[in-house]
């Protein structure tokens, strides 16, 4: 497999990682103001389409829960600019 695709699958799970805790923000953010959480429901669908996009292409059994912390490093240090 294409090692470009194997990065960005990386990066694309992380960023679904980090739209579920923003979700929560939201949820709750919306509960306090006793309204509708749009952006709540908006963010958890995006994220869970995009992890369980990476997680179902990836090579091999997807993604290990114990990797992730490995994987964060690995990606950001990929993408950090030297």
């Amino acid at each position: 497999m294409d090692a470009a695709l194997d990065m960005d699958r990386d990066l694309l799970f992380l960023v679904g990682l980090v739209f579920l805790p923003l979700a929560f923000v939201a949820l709750v953010s919306a509960w306090a103001d006793r309204r509708f959480p749009w952006a709540a429901l908006i963010l958890v669908v995006l994220g869970g389409a995009v992890m369980g996009w990476a997680q179902f292409t990836h090579p091999g059994e997807g993604y290990d829960w114990r990797q992730i912390p490995e994987m964060a490093f690995e990606t950001v240090a990929r993408y950090w600019p030297r």
